[in-house]
């Protein structure tokens, strides 16, 4: 084979001369980027999968070249990162030995990860190949960088070999954590090797490091369980109480894979959906409801604004003056039944608009809640003082009022008040809190989240006569658990590894496992 002579020999060659012995020298840099004109343009191109001639390339490379920040040295990086897949990637480095032009260690790996694309099954050839330029790159660099272990660990782990994987995993985890794509890799290789605690270990690790599990490793343990001589319902439902644990979704394509499972593994596997009741329109049952236990609650309760407010003795989101007026304000007026974000419904519907219609939404959601007899907290900033009307005068004569400063974060001061008021109080708010739940660190977050779940509600409109339509949250596991007799709900999403947001999905599946 030509590249065997020519791509690999080169890279043999020019290692010993032209790349230097340490981690890093060719890392990836946010800002060495071609301008998006010319990525699309490039991208065109080599989506035809069409083979570019020697003269197209080289107008491929000095197009890049003409952008700022570019040259000899990442220039053929970038052209090769571009590449969709194996067959134009080594036309690259043909390309580039026939101009005698050197390869250096980011084109090494760049060129590695290229494997995992290739159309076809990986033979015994590529993974010579693939051994070959590891074995290379090791021995003129003993300690690679993170993103150069990362692309090998994308072709190792397509060979016998993988198990070198291991060792780079550690190497990335000198100066960072290892991504999700390395993590995949070696977990998916294990099961398909039969090595199932390497495999359970990988997912484990990448969920502590919010790193995201793929399809190929929930397929591939599925595989796995299949031709091993053991309950197959006893490794499913491992699978499903990972998941569960480490609040994971499944994709459809592993959805798909599930509903065609043969019937004698003991699997009954049906699409359904959930009701807002938390209704299987399958087998008719009810999803769990979700629950915060009490001493969790008041761990979250008792932790929250040293958590959010006070970081280590800084106070980011307001000041102690107004900490303490706010504290005061509280324990004269606790406990509420619900606490609104008031700018947050003001603005629901734009930010240009006339105060007047500002306040009338404000005040549209308090009514609401007033009329059901219902405590009302309304925080809102200094600032909507100034909104003179009949519907603020409503507003403080019927519900609690607490202005914080304009520069203040009001989003703390809602989620503070709503956890001192006690576990039965609900908050309003359109705003997913993401930031807030991070500032809590992991434990507490779980807590957090599954707390903003059950009494979280937010504005879908305020209809011309007054009434308005509210978004209720849905009070139900959002993860695969299992209900009664064995039979599990399993929501599935489009993509397992690319969620938007933690919400109720439309797609699940009601599974009876024997």
């Amino acid at each position: 084979m030509y590249f065997r002579s020519s791509a690999v020999g080169l890279l043999r060659s020019l290692f010993f001369g032209n790349v230097r012995c340490y981690a890093g020298v060719y890392q990836k840099n946010s800002h060495l980027k071609p301008a998006t004109a010319t990525i699309e343009t490039v991208k065109a191109k080599l989506a035809m999968n069409i083979i570019p001639t020697v003269e197209e390339w080289k107008n491929i490379r000095t197009n890049i070249l003409s952008e700022r920040s570019f040259n000899n040295t990442n220039v053929d990086s970038v052209v090769l990162g571009l590449c969709p897949n194996l067959r134009i990637g080594k036309s690259y480095i043909d390309y580039l030995h026939q101009q005698g032009l050197k390869i250096n260690l980011a084109i090494a790996g760049k060129l590695l990860r290229l494997y995992r694309l290739k159309e076809d099954q990986v033979n015994e050839e590529d993974e010579a190949d693939i051994w070959r330029i590891y074995s290379d790159l090791r021995v003129q660099n003993p300690i690679l960088d993170a993103y150069t272990c990362e692309h090998a660990i994308n072709a190792l782990t397509l060979t016998k070999h993988w198990k070198h994987s291991l060792e780079l995993l550690e190497m990335i985890k000198i100066s960072g954590t290892p991504d999700s794509s390395s993590y995949n890799c070696i977990a998916a290789k294990s099961f398909m090797s039969g090595d199932e605690s390497i495999g359970w270990k990988m997912l484990c690790e990448m969920c502590i490091n919010k790193r995201i599990p793929n399809d190929d490793c929930f397929l591939a343990w599925l595989d796995y369980s299949r031709r091993k001589d053991q309950i197959f319902s006893n490794n499913l439902q491992r699978m499903l109480q990972f998941t569960s644990d480490h609040s994971v979704f499944l994709s459809k394509r592993v959805g798909k894979a599930l509903l065609s499972l043969p019937k004698e593994l003991g699997i009954s596997a049906h699409e359904t959906r959930i009701t807002d009741n938390g209704k299987c329109s399958h087998c008719k049952g009810s999803l769990s409801s979700i629950v915060v236990p009490q001493e969790m609650f008041q761990e979250l309760r008792d932790k929250f604004i040293e958590a959010v407010f006070i970081r280590k003795e800084i106070f980011n989101r307001t000041t102690p003056e107004e900490l303490k007026r706010f504290q005061s304000f509280l324990s004269k007026t606790i406990p509420y039944d619900v606490v609104i974000d008031g700018l947050n419904v003001a603005f629901s519907s734009g930010n240009q608009k006339n105060p007047a219609v500002y306040s009338q939404q404000v005040a549209a959601v308090v009514r609401h809640y007033v009329r059901q007899k219902k405590r009302v907290l309304v925080i809102g900033r200094q600032h909507m003082d100034k909104w003179r009307s009949k519907e603020m005068k409503y507003i403080r004569e019927n519900s609690f009022l607490f202005l914080t400063e304009d520069l203040s974060h009001d989003d703390p001061f809602l989620l503070h008040a709503a956890l001192e008021s006690g576990p039965n109080t609900d908050f309003f708010s359109r705003d997913l809190m993401r930031k807030h739940s991070f500032m809590l660190g992991d434990h507490l977050s779980v807590v957090f989240k599954r707390w903003q779940q059950e009494h979280q509600y937010s504005l879908l409109s305020v209809l011309s006569d007054g009434r308005v339509m509210i978004k209720s949250p849905f009070k139900y596991e959002l993860y695969a658990h299992k209900s009664c007799d064995n039979r599990w709900h399993v929501p599935l999403v489009e993509n397992g590894y690319r969620i938007p947001k933690v919400e109720k999905q439309n797609d699940w599946l009601c599974m009876s496992i024997k």
